[in-house]
């Protein structure tokens, strides 16, 4: 483990901050499985001058319900490297299809290839600093198992910029 190889002092900060981190993260995600699921008001919308003196504005706004149901979502921690088409990322027989038998530029690029039994094809997943909208698993690889996923980049020179990162992912269930 990475902090296995920092001095004890430094260690010890890592691992409050990766766990400060986490606590942060799961906070935004239990946050925004609540939105929506605020109080409304029957009654309409008074203009403040019609109002008694005594009702408080938070008794004479309404406040909209969402109606599409938030997807459960659960955050993993996991190991994230890139990849790329070439032959040096994909092997001397790569032939631009992934093992779902999607082409390389399905989603504009921004696809995962994941351990499928941790993460079947077709699992949407947000991948922090690889895309802002959710991006869905089809592809896998050998070297890809358990809590490890590869981001897809179109060039080897964006790939080998990600390198290896250890973050924490939200699986869209």
């Amino acid at each position: 483990m990475f902090s296995d190889l920092l001095p004890i002092p430094i260690a010890k900060l890592w691992r409050l901050l990766r766990y400060t981190l986490m606590i942060c993260v799961v906070g935004m995600v239990v946050g925004m499985s609540t939105i929506g699921k605020g109080r409304t008001i029957d009654h309409p919308l008074v203009p403040p001058s019609e109002s008694n003196s005594e009702d408080l504005m938070h008794d004479i706004i309404q406040v909209p319900q969402v109606s599409a149901p938030m997807p459960h979502a659960r955050v993993i921690w996991m190991q994230v490297t890139a990849y790329c088409p070439c032959p040096k990322c994909c092997g001397p027989h790569a032939s631009g299809i992934t093992a779902s038998g999607k082409l390389v530029n399905y989603n504009s690029g921004e696809f995962i290839a994941a351990d499928t039994s941790l993460l079947p094809f077709g699992t949407k997943v947000i991948v922090p600093g690889y895309s802002t909208t959710p991006v869905e698993v089809i592809d896998r690889g050998s070297a890809i198992k358990g809590n490890h996923i590869d981001v897809f980049f179109t060039s080897h020179e964006q790939a080998m910029h990600w390198g290896r990162q250890w973050i924490p992912v939200t699986v869209l269930d």
